[in-house]
């Protein structure tokens, strides 16, 4: 397994959040890239509503 740590961060002064997650040892970028998107996720809530 490979270990990376990761983070998030808006505009909003000491909003940055560290994440870590695991791929396998032969991970592709393509799959780094997923599972780094989903543990960022994981990390936040968000919603959006459509205005009419």
């Amino acid at each position: 397994m490979r270990l990376f740590k990761g983070s998030i961060k808006t505009d909003v002064q000491g909003s940055e959040v560290e994440f870590e997650f695991e791929v396998e040892d032969n991970a592709t970028q393509k799959h780094i890239e997923e599972e780094a998107k989903i543990a960022a996720f994981d990390c936040i809530q968000w919603h959006y509503d459509e205005v009419k």
